[in-house]
């Protein structure tokens, strides 16, 4: 019967140190992939109240990630258009499956905007390497009896700020979390509900201004009149 031993060669000392490097830099590497791809999204997002309740809403990121971020949702392929204005022509059309993608949640009901634009980024408004960003800015309106609200943006990933213009003139600030609720933002007291003679009163200062002129136009004929004859 024959044996056969096999003698294991001892590790090198650079080996050894090898192995630790490997298992610190593989989570390393996934760690900076992973905020690489987040500073992608570039989020800020401002809103503003005005008296009677009708507020503006501007959402702006990197128009890469939006248009690769949206593409999905209006059932179509991911496309990298190379050409900005061919880029920011298709994000102009996706606005309205933009609007699906936030939500404005107020007294336990969804408020959602009837319009929306998207603003392509304006030139030389990048700084350094930093491209400029893009915006969609939708309009709505509030109700004039409204006490808080909560709002949610479904396409991001990472924390990102938010400004708050309030009817009063004050502002302040607030930092989402990511694909996450906001916090509770109050809404009460700031919309005044439209009073039910602003109409007649506009109606009525109309109806003056034509009467004046009509009066004007009749004397001018009648006085035109009395020199012919």
């Amino acid at each position: 019967m024959l044996l056969v031993f096999r003698f294991r060669r001892a590790p090198s000392p650079c080996s050894v140190l090898l192995v630790p490097f490997f298992f610190l830099l593989t989570p390393c590497s996934l760690l900076l992939l992973s905020l690489s791809a987040h500073e992608l999204e570039r989020t800020h997002v401002s809103l503003r109240f005005f008296p009677d309740g009708a507020f503006v809403l501007e959402v702006s990121n990197d128009p890469n990630w939006l248009l690769l971020r949206l593409e999905p949702f209006a059932g179509a392929s991911t496309p990298t258009y190379g050409d900005p204005d061919r880029r920011d022509r298709r994000l102009a059309e996706l606005a309205p499956v933009f609007i699906d993608r936030v939500v404005l949640f107020v007294d336990g009901h969804e408020v959602r905007p009837v319009a929306a634009e998207y603003v392509p980024p304006g030139a030389g408004s990048g700084s350094g390497d930093i491209p400029p960003l893009g915006t969609y800015r939708l309009r709505g309106h509030m109700p004039s009896d409204a006490r808080s609200l909560r709002w949610f943006y479904g396409l991001v990933i990472d924390p990102y700020p938010m400004t708050i213009e309030h009817a009063d003139g004050s502002t302040s600030a607030l930092l989402i979390a990511g694909e996450a609720w906001s916090a509770t933002i109050d809404l009460s007291g700031q919309f005044r509900a439209p009073r039910r003679w602003d109409g007649a009163l506009v109606l009525a200062i109309v109806i003056a201004f034509l009467g004046f002129f009509w009066y004007r136009w009749r004397e001018r004929r009648r006085f035109r009149d009395l020199v012919i004859s």
